[in-house]
């Protein structure tokens, strides 16, 4: 975190001194890169009160409270010139280890091309893989629960990313990223996603579709990992529907020889002020090995129920109020493996209250 703020500090610095020089002609071309309109450096987080009761057949409800910051971003993108650029994303809390030679906590970290046409789009580095659900196309700081699905699955990855834009705005791309690495920290295999980003009316119906499977050379896996993602945003006036489909069979972070499914609806009043939602997730887990095998999971079916209001006291910028209830029921989930902890879907009631800022450093709001 020191060298970040260092880092920081001497990019101000930097920059202060470009915009200083007056008529220097060998200072042109960093003053037209370093351009506010060229360049960004945003600050986003979410600091919420958070109080959830998890029911067991033990202890009746144990209880957790606290204050936490659910998310905290720092980014930092622009463009060197018409076709070239970058993007830098820093999470601060992640607390993931180095993976691929660079830490869990930097989120995206790559160089990107454009075409003339803008008809191409070329990235190198660490991104966001695109998955093909509206719930995983918002920001972290606008989710307060996600599906099984959305909360295991591994996003940000490094590799490169080829993507068609046509005249329209469809977006269509492959990405081929690092997938999974062995006991030893030996990248062996790769991991390909097809997705398309666009929609069949145009800002009214929009569409997120992936498939991304692993060439799993290893054999880490009882079968080839993959996993089908479908989603599809309504826009009716003032509200917004959100409707997914996730699918997920033997892929890193899940559990082996059983099927994932989640299915998560939102309903928002897209107001000027006030973003009120409902949102409901359906997540299953269905077994398919032997049932003699003590690592599977029994199935389970489980439900989640959440209501949020949001508040926005000045329209079009990013600082929000809310509060949000939710109740999660664990359905008929049994886990014979104590060892798998994360596995376990016990009802669960959450209260959460906090607060969302977000701005751009160079820009202002």
């Amino acid at each position: 975190m020191k060298k970040l703020i260092l880092l920081c500090c001497i990019f101000c610095f930097f920059l202060a001194n470009t915009y200083g020089t007056d008529n220097d002609p060998k200072t042109d071309h960093l003053k037209q890169l370093f351009k506010p309109k060229n360049l960004s450096f945003t600050l986003d987080s979410r600091l919420d009160f958070r109080h959830i009761g998890y029911e067991n057949q033990l202890d009746g409800y144990a209880n957790d409270q606290r204050f936490l910051f659910s998310d905290f971003r720092i980014g930092l993108e622009g463009m060197f010139n018409e076709n070239f650029g970058f993007e830098f994303l820093y999470s601060p809390y992640d607390s993931r280890v180095a993976v691929n030679k660079i830490s869990g906590n930097i989120l995206k970290a790559n160089v990107t091309y454009r075409t003339k046409d803008k008809h191409w789009f070329l990235q190198a580095g660490r991104n966001f893989m695109k998955v093909g659900t509206v719930e995983q196309s918002y920001n972290p700081n606008d989710v307060y629960t996600y599906s099984i699905i959305g909360n295991k699955l591994d996003i940000f990855k490094t590799g490169v990313t080829a993507q068609y834009n046509t005249k329209s705005g469809q977006q269509f791309g492959l990405q081929v990223v690092n997938a999974i690495e062995d006991s030893l920290g030996n990248q062996l295999n790769l991991q390909y996603n097809f997705y398309w980003y666009g929609f069949i009316k145009k800002d009214q119906i929009k569409t997120y579709v992936s498939y991304t499977f692993i060439n799993d050379k290893s054999a880490l896996s009882s079968d080839t990992p993959y996993g089908i993602n479908l989603g599809v945003q309504w826009k009716y006036g003032q509200w917004i529907i959100d409707t997914d489909f996730a699918y997920i069979r033997n892929m890193p972070n899940f559990q082996d020889n059983a099927i994932y499914k989640s299915v998560p609806v939102k309903v928002m009043y897209n107001g000027q002020k006030f973003k009120p939602y409902i949102k409901y997730i359906f997540d299953q887990i269905d077994s398919t090995g032997d049932i003699n095998d003590e690592e599977l999971l029994e199935n389970a079916n489980t439900h989640t129920v959440q209501l949020a209001l949001q508040y926005y006291p000045i329209p079009n910028k990013n600082l929000r109020f809310h509060i949000v209830g939710s109740y999660s029921s664990n359905g008929n989930f049994i886990n014979l493996n104590p060892s798998h902890g994360d596995e376990n879907y016990y009802n669960k009631m959450m209260i959460m209250a906090g607060v969302r800022v977000g701005f751009d450093l160079l820009k202002g709001w």
